[in-house]
């Protein structure tokens, strides 16, 4: 009788630990795909040509997705499967145009993602968030001459606002020194801007660690009142970087730390 008493309430307690597991697993969140689109233009005069890179798409569990691309000029939306080739398209008048890149997996997950054109002789308007035109500068470079921000226009540049005295910034500079080396040849520029208030300790440091791969500028002011960090928003935090495409347009920020600038991220402009 005591078995029979137990046994109904174990087999209860067995099955519904069943359910449990079986219904977990049922309703537990799915996976979605990763929608990235980039290209290395994204403003100038019309016509123009713009390459849209799909590749860095992904998902996570490796299942199949497909895309549909709306350049946002009332042009026909493409739509595929295969996300290795450069998808071009020829904005044929002047405007602002959002492209909007849709990714959807086998199941009907989507992620979406956007990328603003402007066609015009000017490009988007100068500042300092991604999207704007970098603020043109001039300045002394330690090495006694003098460097325009906009004598880098089609290369791809890496602004890097630093100082010797800074130890985040200490350290971020061989992988800024290893970018150069590496994508250099493939049109990268590094500027460094120097806020040491004694050019000599900017001259001091990147001697001593063999560092001669940047354009080094320093202007009088250290971290308060060096009039291009200044221009650039009187920068907070050190190393703060910007990448320029090669139009002059920022693509992407750090603060702190310039690793976060990943191979894969600064390929897609190259």
């Amino acid at each position: 009788m005591m078995t029979k008493f137990f046994s109904k309430p174990i087999q209860f307690l067995v099955i519904l630990s069943l359910l449990i597991v079986l219904l977990s697993g049922c309703i537990g969140p799915d996976s979605e795909p990763t929608a990235v689109l980039m290209s290395d233009v994204v403003t100038g005069s019309e016509p123009l040509d713009v390459g849209f890179n799909l590749s860095f798409s992904s998902h996570p569990n490796g299942k199949d997705i497909s895309f549909e691309l709306d350049f946002g000029d009332g042009s026909s939306v493409i739509k595929g499967i295969e996300f290795s080739i450069i998808l071009h398209h020829t904005y044929e008048n002047a405007g602002t145009y959002i492209a909007t890149l849709l990714i959807v997996d086998e199941d009907g997950l989507s992620a979406t993602d956007t990328l603003t054109i402007t066609v015009d002789s000017e490009g988007p308007h100068e500042g300092t968030s991604i999207g704007d035109t970098a603020p043109g500068f001039v300045g002394s470079t330690t090495d006694g001459g003098t460097m325009q921000l906009s004598d880098y226009r089609g290369s791809v540049v890496i602004l890097d606002f630093w100082g010797s005295w800074c130890t985040p910034c200490q350290n971020s500079m061989p992988h800024l020194d290893d970018l150069v080396t590496e994508y250099g040849d493939q049109g990268l520029v590094v500027v460094i801007v120097s806020t040491d208030v004694d050019e000599q300790d900017t001259i001091d440091f990147l001697a001593s660690r063999g560092l001669t791969q940047f354009v080094s500028v320093w202007e009088s002011g250290g971290k308060n009142g060096n009039p291009i960090d200044l221009l650039y928003g009187n920068v907070a935090y050190y190393p703060t970087t910007y990448l320029l495409d090669r139009q002059g347009v920022i693509r992407f920020i750090s603060v702190g730390y310039p690793g976060t600038l990943t191979d894969a991220i600064l390929e897609s402009f190259l």
